[in-house]
């Protein structure tokens, strides 16, 4: 398989592919070539080529935005904010306490064992573990670990990071995590309308999104 049909198959998949995950199919994207290649394809199959920021993740995005689309945006909207932003939450308060820049960014690289170790020695972290109820496991007592554990795996499980060092279980944040910052400010923003079914129509899902055309990188509307 050719890098550039590596890189439509990941595009056509609904992955992110950014310079962590998917070097090759990045570096693809990157040249004028690959990124004129795959934005004809999208568009013949009524797609475009999606980036966040100017040095960001590439994805696929919707031509045109259907009520559809609307309806899977705010479904993802639930998700990351009953899940995921408590995920961030307990990292950037991780973070925070070990005197380091709060919000994490795409190429930091995060250790199991180091986050187990910080939550042991601080009774805040500690809590703020044991209140996120999707790390509990079937055991009424489960160890700091093991939730430490299942939040890394499920934050890989959804892209946002990669395992690079599996013997020292070292994850590595993909460039993902700039949409979930996205969809968290946008939240902020509008969480008093997202109970109201009249808002979903003014939910644009590719808002503050970037999207390239002839290879200049452009605000979508």
């Amino acid at each position: 398989m050719s890098r550039l049909d590596s890189t439509l198959k990941r595009l056509a998949q609904g992955t992110f592919i950014c310079s962590v995950r998917f070097p090759e199919e990045y570096e693809c994207l990157e040249s004028p070539e690959g990124r004129k290649a795959a934005e004809q394809w999208l568009e013949a199959i009524g797609y475009r080529l999606a980036r966040l920021g100017e040095d960001g993740a590439f994805f696929m995005a919707h031509s045109v935005v259907t009520t559809e689309m609307r309806a899977k945006f705010r479904d993802e909207l639930k998700i990351v904010r009953s899940r995921l932003e408590p995920y961030v939450s307990f990292l950037e308060t991780l973070r925070q306490a070990q005197s380091r820049n709060p919000q994490v960014h795409a190429g930091d690289m995060v250790w199991e064992s180091e986050i187990c170790e910080a939550v042991r020695g601080s009774a805040l972290l500690e809590r703020r573990l044991s209140d996120l109820k999707e790390l509990r496991g079937a055991l009424v007592i489960d160890s700091t670990n093991d939730r430490v554990r299942r939040m890394l795996q499920q934050l890989a499980h959804d892209g946002y990071l990669v395992e690079t060092n599996p013997v020292n279980k070292g994850y590595q944040v993909t460039g993902k995590v700039n949409y979930l910052y996205q969809l968290l400010a946008f939240i902020g923003e509008h969480t008093p309308h997202l109970s109201d079914e009249g808002f979903v129509d003014q939910i644009d899902p590719q808002a503050r999104l970037d999207a390239p055309d002839a290879g200049n990188p452009q605000t979508t509307p």
